[in-house]
């Protein structure tokens, strides 16, 4: 592990350490409810497409959200979020490790690529009414990609990876729709030059409540990441959208 990957490791750490710690004594002080606790635990089936590159070597990506199952080595999808009366926190963490074709095109190149990515994003929340929150915190992202390429004259492999932290501000929107239904949708844009130029992350999903303790969720994610970093042979480009139907299985302690 590098110096910088590490120390965006224990910076992402301190954050969340400092919300989870600090939030809920602040929330202790003041008179309203008490911190309440929700886990998110779900799957996601992405659709992935955009530009992965390393040097002078770009390669298109396309893995269908139908391939996705074969592709998957490896996973992990969850989220927590507390709350007091006016603040919060919210942590969601994703983890894929994928092997999928890519369309070729570089000087007549084609092949593989195998992509582990882990995002993690830590945000501090803020009550505006019953119905709306803004959210603001930062996103971490870390990517490794094997490029596997054939061509007419030669083969080639490169293993190429970074990571960076973008600041990242954004809405929570959450309405009851019965006694058992409710939706809950989120926008988060980030980056702005500091890590990525561009980042975002869009999400929607209808839940079902069993009971106070437990319920289910049906929904749609979204996440953009425009980042290029360096120059000559240690260029670094992630230009990818992924997006897909989720479904999650969601406990309130």
């Amino acid at each position: 592990m590098t110096t910088t990957k590490r120390s965006h490791i224990v910076l992402l750490c301190l954050i969340a350490s400092l919300m989870l710690t600090l939030v809920p004594k602040v929330m202790a002080t003041e008179d309203g409810p008490k911190w309440s606790n929700q886990g998110l635990v779900y799957i996601l089936a992405p659709t992935l497409s955009g530009t992965q590159g390393v040097g002078n070597l770009e390669l298109d990506v396309d893995i269908d959200s139908s391939d996705v199952f074969d592709a998957i080595d490896g996973g992990f999808l969850g989220m927590y979020r507390g709350e007091g009366e006016r603040w919060g926190v919210l942590l969601d963490v994703v983890y894929m490790d994928l092997k999928g074709g890519t369309e070729d095109t570089f000087e007549a190149l084609s092949g593989d690529i195998e992509l582990e990515q882990t995002v993690a994003i830590a945000s501090v929340t803020w009550r505006v009414n019953d119905l709306l929150q803004l959210t603001g915190g930062a996103l971490y992202s870390d990517v490794a990609a094997t490029l596997s390429l054939s061509g007419p004259n030669n083969d080639r492999q490169l293993t190429v990876g970074d990571d960076w932290i973008d600041p990242v501000v954004g809405v929570l929107f959450e309405t009851p729709i019965s006694s058992a239904w409710e939706f809950t949708g989120s926008a988060q844009i980030g980056g702005f030059g500091v890590g990525s130029d561009l980042v975002v992350v869009l999400s929607g999903a209808f839940s079902y409540r069993f009971n106070h303790r437990s319920s289910v969720s049906l929904g749609y994610r979204y996440l953009d990441f425009d980042y290029d970093d360096g120059d000559g042979p240690d260029r670094f480009k992630f230009d990818l959208r992924e997006h897909g139907p989720s479904i999650g299985f969601r406990f309130d302690f």
